[in-house]
Formats: structure tokens, sequence, C-alpha cells
């Protein structure tokens, strides 16, 4: 396995919702909140299955914007689509102050920075949404406050392309002057970040997220290695 030289390894990069922490759920509450707000009383799996499938076809440019422009149209509403992002923003706040760490990743991340190795986060966030985790959400700063432990942490804001453009990943691997792609590796949940990894060349491990598991046998077949939880992982960089 391609952990056995961990000596050799300069740079560990994780996505951030889905992977960290335990937040997928939370967003589906926020969106679910958003229609619900324009008085529509659709059915909440029908709402899930149609923002998927807008910010899966719909990369270009900010994939939220996108989405607040379809919801604007397909409800007929008398709203900007920033207009829309902003009431979804002012939802979201409310949910991420409570968002917190799955079991086990402040201790990866904090035994990762023991060993010397460089971390960085890819994250589809953007950098409002992760201002709340590093200044309001008590449950991250007091566990594993993100911004004393990454080197680098690049947000949808940083990026024209989202994944599974590999954009992101290949901005982090710049920025470090990496030029032996084996010495770096990548933890992700999803699909498409499963994707982005591999078209920048990168080594991914596949951590379980019960959202991403319509895409289960495709992670599966694509990642490098897969991990049930941080227990499995932990036990990586440690043996």
């Amino acid at each position: 396995m391609f952990l056995k030289n961990k000596k050799d390894l300069d740079l560990v990069i994780f996505d951030f919702d889905g992977t960290l922490v335990d937040s997928n759920g939370v967003n589906n509450e926020i969106d679910i909140e958003l229609v619900r707000s324009f008085k529509e009383r659709k059915n909440p799996d029908e709402i899930i299955k149609e923002r998927d499938y807008i910010l899966k076809t719909k990369t270009n440019g900010d994939i939220y914007v996108n989405y607040c422009q379809y919801l604007k149209e397909k409800y007929n509403l008398d709203l900007l689509a920033e207009e829309i992002l902003e009431i979804r923003r002012k939802i979201s706040k409310k949910f991420l102050r409570n968002v917190k760490y799955k079991p086990g990743a402040d201790i990866i991340i904090k035994l990762i920075k023991e060993q010397k190795i460089k971390l960085a986060l890819a994250t589809v966030s953007s950098l409002q949404s992760l201002n709340i985790y590093f200044y309001e959400n008590e449950n991250i700063i007091k566990k594993c406050d993100l911004q004393n432990y990454f080197d680098l942490i690049v947000t949808k804001d940083d990026v024209i392309y989202k994944k599974p453009n590999p954009e992101v990943y290949n901005k982090i691997i710049n920025k470090f002057n990496i030029t032996n792609l084996s010495k770096c590796i990548v933890i992700e949940d999803s699909l498409n970040g499963v994707i982005a990894a591999k078209r920048a060349n990168l080594n991914v491990i596949a951590i379980y997220d019960k959202y991403s598991d319509k895409d289960r046998e495709k992670i599966n077949e694509i990642a490098d290695y897969n991990v049930k939880n941080f227990e499995e992982l932990i036990a990586l960089f440690k043996n």
C-alpha cells in the first residue's frame, strides 16, 4: 500500500464537507429550509435530488449561484440569484455553528501534523462558510482549530472550476512546489472529489460517508484505497 513509506510523504490534502466534518446532511437541511422559505411544500427528497442534479451538471462559476438561479426560474421568484444565495447564507449560519468533526478526524489531523507532514484543505465550501467554523463553531475551535493545523486552505472562492475539475488540487500542488506527486495523498469522501484528485494524478484514500452511497461502487473502483472510518485511517498512519 502506498502509505508504507510515510517518511517520504510531504503533503496530505483533506476535503472538508463529508470528509472531516459531518456536514452533508446539514447542507440538505439548509436547502430544504431554503426552498420551503418560498412557501413551497415539496417533498424533501425531491428538493435534494433536484439540487444535486443542478450542482452536478452546472459546474462553471459559483455552483450555488447556479442553483439559486435555478430556484429563481423554477419558482418564478422576484429575486436575483445572489439575493437567494444571501438568504441561504443566513439560514446556513444557525446550522454550521453546530457541525461537528467526524469521530477521529481531529486525531488524524494532529497525528499527521506531529509527523511533520504538511496539511492542506481543498474544499468546495466558501470562505464565508469556513469563517463560521473558524470563529463561531465551538465544536471545531475547541477540538482542533483548523487555522492552527492547516498550512494552506483553498476554498471555492480561490478557483474557477469546481470538483471534479482538478483545479483545486493543481493549485495546492503548485503552491507547495511538489514535483514528485507520489509524495502527496488526498483524503476524499465523494465521487467528484475522488475524480478531481485522480485527474490531478494524485493518490486518493476514499473515506466512507453515507451520503455518497449512491456512488459507492464507482468510488471504490477509482480510489487507490478505501477506509470505513478515521479509526482505520489513523491505523494506516500509525503502523
